[in-house]
């Protein structure tokens, strides 16, 4: 038997941290995991502690999406 497909609003939040803007992706029980600029990439950080480089904000802000659904515990 299928399972039936769920929605999950994600939320973005910019903050500033040591002048630096960091986006934070949240759902509205967990934290998916914030970008940074680092330079001309973007630095992943996963809840988990694991980073990536990305060329490209869409393209982090994907990993992070992948990477959740991936691994979110149902």
């Amino acid at each position: 038997m299928a399972r039936k497909e769920k929605n999950i609003e994600i939320f973005e939040e910019e903050k500033m941290v040591d002048g630096n803007v960091v986006l934070e992706l949240k759902t509205e029980r967990d934290e998916i995991g914030t970008v940074k600029q680092d330079g001309n990439r973007f630095s992943v950080l996963l809840p988990n502690g694991e980073t990536f480089k990305a060329s490209s904000q869409k393209e982090a802000v994907n990993i992070l999406i992948r990477d959740y659904h991936l691994h979110r515990v149902n």
